[in-house]
C-alpha cells in the first residue's frame, strides 16, 4: 500500500504540474540574468501561488474520489490514503519550491540543507516512533506529514529572506519580460509531453503491474523501482541537476551560441555515465546478492530484473539533458513529439504481460521508451541544429565499461557477505578507473573544466 501511495503521489505532482517546472526552468533564469527584483519577485511568487493553488485543488478533488482509486483489496487503507493527500500537498509545495525555484535561482546550498533535513527529520521521527512501538503504515504517513510540513515552513522562509538581496540588484528598464502567451506555450508543450510519457512511467508501471501480477509482484518491482530512482538521483545529471540546468539555460540566453550549450550538454552527459557505468557493471555481477541483502532475504533470485533498471538508467541520465537543450532553444514542441513516440512502448509491456513475462513488461516498457524519446530529441537535434553528441567520448566510455566487465566477471571472489560485496564494489571500480585513464573518454578541455569545478586536480582520464 505504501508503494502504490508513493506512486499515486508522484503521478498526481506530474499531473497537477501544468508544465509550470519546466516553465521556472526556462525563464527564470533570464529574469536573474535581466530583470529587476521587482519582476524577479513578482514573477516567482506568482509561479508559487499558481502550484499552491493547483495543488489544494488537486488534493480536494482525490480527497472525495480515493475510494475508488484504492484497489479493492486494499480498500481498508482509504482512510490513511486521505491523510496521505497532506503529505502530496506539502511535499510538493516544498518539493516545486526546492527543485524549480530554488534551483534556477543558483540556492543549491539551500535547496540541499531543506532536502537533508526532511529526510532527517523522517528518519528521526520513524526511529522514536520504532524505540517505541511497531511500525505500521499510519505512522509512516504521520511521520511523511511532520516532516514534509516543517520542511515547506523553512523552503519558504529560505526562499523569502533570499528574495530580499534582490532588492540591490538595479537594471536598465530596457529589458522587456517575455509575454505570458510565450510563456504559456512552453507549459503546455510540457505539461502534454509530461501526461504522455507518465503512461509508461515507474509509478504507471507500478498500478499497471498490480493490476495484472498481484500485490507480491508489486511490492517486488515497487521496491526495485525504489532502488532505481535513487541511484537515479544520485547521478550527477541528475543530483546536480539544479546547478546544470541554469547553467545551460544561462550559456545560450548570455551569448546565442548552441557550441556553448552543446560542450556543456557533452560534459554533463558523459559526467553521468562515468560514475553510472561501475554501478551497472557491479549490478550485473552481483545483483542476486545485492537485492537479497537489501531487502533482508524477502526477494531473492531478482537480480536480473533489477539488471534491467539499471541498463535504463544508461537513457534515463541522458533524458533532463536533451530535454532542457531543445527547451532552451524554444523548440518544446519537439519533446511533445518524443513522448509520444517514447509511448509506443507501452503495447510492449502489455503484451508481455499478457504472455506472462511477468515484470519484464514494465521493465521493457522503460527501456524502450527512454530509449525512443531520447533518439528523437538527438535526430532533431542533429538535423536541424549545430548539436552534435560527442559520440567517440561516449563509445570510449562504453568500451571501457566492456573492458571491466570482461576481465571481472572471472571473479573468484564469494558473494555472500557485505564485506565480499564491497570487495567486489572497489574491484569494479578500480578497474573502470584504470580502464578509462587509459582510453580517454573525456577531452583535455572537459578535464580541466570538471576540476575546476571540484576545485580539485583528480579527472586525468
Amino acid at each position: 500500500m505504501y508503494v502504490l501511495l508513493v506512486a499515486g503521489m508522484e503521478l498526481a505532482l506530474a499531473i497537477l504540474s501544468f508544465g509550470l517546472p519546466w516553465l521556472s526552468a526556462r525563464y527564470l533564469p533570464e529574469f536573474r540574468l535581466y530583470g529587476n527584483h521587482l519582476q524577479i519577485k513578482q514573477f516567482i511568487w506568482q509561479i508559487v501561488t499558481l502550484l499552491s493553488m493547483l495543488l489544494i485543488s488537486g488534493c480536494l478533488l482525490l480527497f472525495f474520489i480515493i475510494p475508488w482509486l484504492v484497489p479493492t483489496e486494499l480498500i481498508l487503507y482509504a482512510g490513511i490514503a486521505k491523510w496521505y493527500l497532506l503529505v502530496l500537498l506539502f511535499e510538493g509545495l516544498n518539493r516545486r519550491i526546492r527543485e524549480n525555484i530554488l534551483g534556477p535561482l543558483m540556492q543549491q546550498r539551500i535547496a540541499q540543507i531543506n532536502l537533508v533535513g526532511r529526510n532527517m527529520s523522517f528518519l528521526l521521527l520513524l526511529g522514536f516512533i520504532a524505540s517505541h512501538e511497531s511500525i505500521h503504515l499510519y505512522h509512516v504517513v504521520i511521520a511523511e506529514i511532520i516532516a514534509s510540513a516543517l520542511s515547506l515552513l523553512f523552503v519558504m522562509y529560505a526562499l523569502a529572506r533570499h528574495l530580499k538581496s534582490y532588492q540591490e540588484v538595479i537594471r536598465p528598464n530596457d529589458w522587456s519580460k517575455p509575454a505570458w502567451s510565450r510563456m504559456w506555450l512552453v507549459a503546455r508543450n510540457m505539461y502534454f509531453n509530461n501526461l504522455v510519457t507518465l503512461s509508461y512511467s515507474p509509478q504507471t508501471l507500478i498500478f499497471l503491474s498490480q493490476r495484472y501480477l498481484g500485490i507480491e509482484a508489486t511490492a517486488l518491482f515497487g521496491f526495485l523501482c525504489k532502488l532505481y530512482l535513487q541511484i537515479a538521483n544520485y547521478l550527477p545529471a541528475r543530483l546536480l541537476f539544479n546547478l546544470i540546468q541554469p547553467k545551460l539555460v544561462a550559456s545560450y540566453i548570455n551569448s546565442g551560441s548552441m557550441q556553448e550549450l552543446m560542450r556543456n550538454a557533452n560534459l554533463a552527459g558523459k559526467f553521468s555515465l562515468f560514475v553510472l557505468m561501475p554501478v551497472i557493471i557491479f549490478t550485473w555481477l552481483a545483483g542476486d546478492e545485492l537485492l537479497n541483502l537489501l531487502s533482508s532475504g524477502k526477494f531473492t533470485s531478482s537480480g536480473s530484473y533489477l539488471v534491467g533498471l539499471m541498463l535504463a538508467l544508461i537513457p534515463f541520465s541522458q533524458h533532463r539533458i536533451l530535454t532542457t537543450i531543445v527547451v532552451t532553444i524554444d523548440k518544446n514542441h519537439v519533446v511533445l513529439w518524443s513522448g509520444l513516440l517514447g509511448a509506443l512502448s507501452l503495447p510492449l509491456a502489455y503484451f508481455f504481460l499478457e504472455t506472462d513475462k511477468g515484470l519484464w513488461g514494465p521493465i521493457t516498457a522503460i527501456i524502450v521508451g527512454q530509449v525512443l524519446y531520447n533518439l528523437t530529441l538527438i535526430f532533431y537535434l542533429v538535423r536541424h541544429t549545430t548539436y552534435r553528441p560527442d559520440s567517440i567520448g561516449f563509445v570510449k566510455l562504453m568500451l571501457a565499461s566492456a573492458s571491466v566487465f570482461f576481465v571481472v566477471q572471472f571473479h573468484v571472489i564469494q558473494l555472500q557477505s557485505v564485506f565480499s560485496l564491497l570487495v567486489m564494489m572497489l574491484t569494479v571500480t578500480g578497474f573502470f578507473l584504470l580502464s578509462a585513464f587509459l582510453i580517454k573518454p573525456f577531452k583535455t578541455e572537459e578535464r580541466e573544466r570538471l576540476n575546476s569545478f571540484i576545485n580539485k586536480k583528480i579527472f586525468i582520464w
